[in-house]
């Protein structure tokens, strides 16, 4: 019976990870009920020869550890899920069936290119794969003769024709299987064709191009003026050049070609006249289409007799057209990266030779190729900026939230401390009911005494400051107060009996004897107090109004309020609150679950 038992307990553990094994890597499980069938009686036979071949203690054994192993992947699939989500590109979050594990990215040698999604047209449905070969070439053939005139020339020419009828046919044809009913595929292959041509709009040709081409363009540009008037430059009026191994296609908008196949960095200039003084100019606005390479791109701007530089981190990350917004720091010192305005930084004065004609503003773009490990680090790591920049408080919510969190858990283990150690080993009058009554301030809920307590610390001047976060920890509390007695009632008195004999008193007892031998108990009410505070919001929101005073729960409402929609900065901000509750958990988990189980023990 219970080898029939544990054949049952390892045959649900290999169903249970072998599918989440499955969904992660394929997305799905499999559709063919055949398939799913064979797949569950090859681990059920699998699960009855280990069950009757293997000795019944490592069968025990196996089944439990299975067991807890299979509930830990099960448990733990939502923070990886928020984890991968973070590093992922929010076209890699919606979509069906969900990538679980998050793309990398591309080594890209060669700009501009295509992108395959679909190497291979799979048979529509009720079509055999026999009919399906002999129709597939036909069916391409038509679509290729139409959508070739579609499609940008320059572009086609810099890929090449074969590229490009090997990459966007099987998308149309994809496209062709995902819209048109399963009736469209049992008609003849002559009237497939014509009707393919005919569904087979524009629309859809240009829209399956640009989800596959990736590419490097640049537009004309836009300067503002310290009275922050937008002046566009007339594109006649820009000199644009490009260094090897880059290559220049002139046209609206320009186009660049690089290969990295015999140098790793090229630079892209544009020169042009100011329309105004030079002393007026307060930024640089360029719309770039990128190619979502992840090259590394460092921006340089001349003006006047100085040179300016970003320093913050850019790469083509991008795969649309998107505005590169520059401010002069010396003439706009507000840093305002969360709005997509990076600030342009002095860096010294320019050379004699390399000074532009006078009225002339000289912005240079250098492209460096980074190593697909760099590369995958930044694009995994790229929500987290995005959100960093966002929000210019998050140092202010990290600082304010390690404050409290820190001052909290020392009085709370202080206080504590010292009311159990009253309770438990100090005989004084009332004592017994004293904490009985201790123990009934449980019973009243926080919502009942919340207004009557913030009215005192309004009194007190105390509103939008971090008092009332963490002065009533000094106070200690009930719960706490009542493990800590649990755990010393079970300290052997021989030990403060022989301390008294050598003369050490009631407070020394408690600071040498007894907070020694608290270690695990105090470590568990530390968790439970920082696990608490650091994840408080109610309180913040009650006594907190600015920004700069908010700790990081209130902090992430906020930031929520104003960039909900963008799930990969969401993930990555609830990611950093994250991980410093899971690394303390794990760093005194041993603590942690000592104190719980002693607290427990009978005195």
């Amino acid at each position: 019976m219970k080898r029939l038992l544990c054949a049952g307990g390892l045959w649900v553990e290999e169903v249970l990870l072998v599918a989440l094994a499955t969904i992660i890597v394929y997305r799905t499980l499999p559709a063919n009920a055949g398939e799913l069938l064979w797949a569950l009686g090859v681990l059920m036979v699998v699960a009855g020869a280990v069950a009757f071949l293997a000795p019944v203690s490592v069968l025990q054994r196996l089944t439990l550890q299975g067991a807890l192993i299979s509930g830990a992947c099960l448990f733990i699939l939502p923070f990886l899920w928020l984890v991968g989500t973070s590093f992922k590109y929010n076209r890699e979050i919606f979509v069906q069936p969900p990538h679980w594990l998050p793309a990398l990215p591309r080594d890209v040698v060669r700009s501009p290119y295509l992108v395959q999604r679909y190497a291979r047209s799979q048979p529509p449905q009720h079509m055999s794969k026999v009919r399906w070969r002999a129709i597939k070439p036909a069916l391409e053939q038509t679509l290729w003769l139409p959508a070739r005139p579609l499609l940008h020339q320059t572009q086609l020419a810099l890929i090449g024709t074969s590229r490009a009828r090997q990459v966007l046919i099987p998308m149309l044809v994809h496209r062709l299987q995902k819209f048109e009913p399963p009736q469209f595929w049992q008609q003849p292959a002559s009237t497939i064709c014509q009707k393919a041509v005919a569904v087979m709009t524009a629309g859809r040709v240009r829209a399956a191009w640009e989800r596959a081409y990736r590419g490097i363009e640049v537009s004309g540009i836009t300067i503002t003026d310290t009275r922050y008037h937008d002046d566009a430059v007339k594109p006649a009026a820009i000199e644009w050049s490009v260094s090897q191994p880059a290559r220049l296609v002139r046209g609206h908008p320009n186009l660049i070609a690089y290969n990295f196949a015999q140098r790793h960095a090229f630079t892209i200039q544009a020169d042009f006249q100011l329309p105004k003084s030079v002393r007026h100019l307060l930024g640089i606005t360029i719309p770039m289409h990128e190619d979502r390479s992840w090259q590394y791109v460092r921006v340089s701007v001349v003006v006047g007799m100085m040179r300016y530089v970003s320093k913050n981190l850019m790469f083509l990350g991008n795969r649309r057209w998107q505005s590169l917004i520059f401010h002069l720091h010396d003439r706009d010192p507000a840093n305002e990266t969360n709005m997509g305005i990076f600030p342009l930084y002095r860096s010294g004065p320019v050379s004699v030779n390399a000074l532009p004609l006078p009225g002339t503003v000289q912005v240079r773009l250098h492209v460096t190729k980074i190593s697909p490990l760099a590369a995958a680090f930044y694009k995994f790591t790229d929500s987290y900026r995005q959100a960093w920049y966002a929000d210019r408080h998050w140092l202010d919510y990290l600082i304010n939230s390690v404050i409290v969190v820190v001052l909290c858990v020392i009085f709370q283990v202080i206080s504590c401390s010292m009311a159990g150690y009253a309770f438990a080993r100090l005989a004084w009058p009332l004592r017994d009911k004293i904490f009985a009554l201790l123990l009934a301030t449980m019973m009243l809920p926080g919502t009942v005494t919340m207004i009557p307590v913030f009215l005192i610390f309004r009194h007190l001047g105390w509103y939008n400051t971090l008092l009332p976060l963490w002065v009533p920890a000094v106070f200690g509390s009930a719960f706490f107060i009542f493990l800590l007695r649990q755990f010393m009632r079970n300290i052997p008195r021989e030990l403060e009996e022989a301390a008294l004999m050598d003369g050490c008193g009631w407070f020394g007892i408690y600071w040498r004897i007894i907070m020694p031998l608290m270690k695990p108990a105090l470590a568990a009410i530390a968790i439970f107090t920082f696990m608490g505070v650091w994840n408080d919001f109610m309180t913040p929101l009650i006594y907190l109004s600015s920004p700069s005073r908010y700790t990081l729960p209130l902090g992430m409402y906020e930031f929520s309020s104003a960039h909900g929609g963008q799930f990969g900065m969401m993930m990555a901000a609830a990611t950093m609150m994250t991980l410093p509750v899971v690394a303390v958990f794990f760093l005194a988990q041993r603590y942690f679950i000592q104190g719980i189980t002693l607290t427990g023990m009978k005195g």
